[in-house]
């Protein structure tokens, strides 16, 4: 099982689509009200953060992600990959 697991997210790491800017996510989509994002180079969907107010940078937004999510700073708004 666990080794079905390790297979599972390189296939998933080696499939990530790759970007330098928005426009250049092409076949990543995004479902379930999620905004697409280029995010530390890769096509990355989104959602809303918890919480208000804008932010600067990642630390903004620490704690306002549940369930796991990673938290970003996109256009001074806190956003969630997951």
């Amino acid at each position: 099982m666990k080794t079905l697991f390790i297979l599972a997210v390189v296939i998933v790491a080696v499939y990530a689509e790759t970007c330098s800017r928005l426009g250049d996510c092409t076949t990543t989509t995004c479902s379930g009200g999620a905004e697409l994002h280029c995010v530390d180079s890769q096509c990355t969907c989104t959602t809303a953060a918890g919480g208000t107010g804008g932010c600067t940078d990642n630390g903004d937004c620490h704690g306002r992600c549940h369930n796991g999510g990673r938290h970003h700073c996109i256009n001074g708004h806190c956003r969630c990959s997951h």
